[in-house]
């Protein structure tokens, strides 16, 4: 995997992340939901799942990979 990760142009792949949230309303509205008061409830439901783990797990590997900070993913996936 981080053979793999060496080839994503990480520069690129943020500049195109910060841009989608500064100016795509549907990733806007995507983030407002993620914080509303009803989003927890439908994580508990699926955080068990091996498909919810695997993803959570390969988004945690590459936040890893590209951060010197502490690992903010240990808290809802146990990586």
């Amino acid at each position: 995997m981080k053979e793999f990760m060496a080839l994503v142009p990480t520069d690129k792949f943020l500049s195109i992340t910060l841009d989608y949230i500064a100016n795509d309303p549907q990733l806007r509205k995507a983030f407002v939901y993620i914080q509303s008061e009803e989003f927890p409830h439908i994580h508990k439901a699926v955080q068990y799942l091996k498909q919810y783990k695997d993803v959570s797990s390969t988004t945690c590997m590459f936040l890893k990979s590209q951060s010197d900070t502490e690992n903010i993913c240990s808290v809802s996936t146990g990586v």
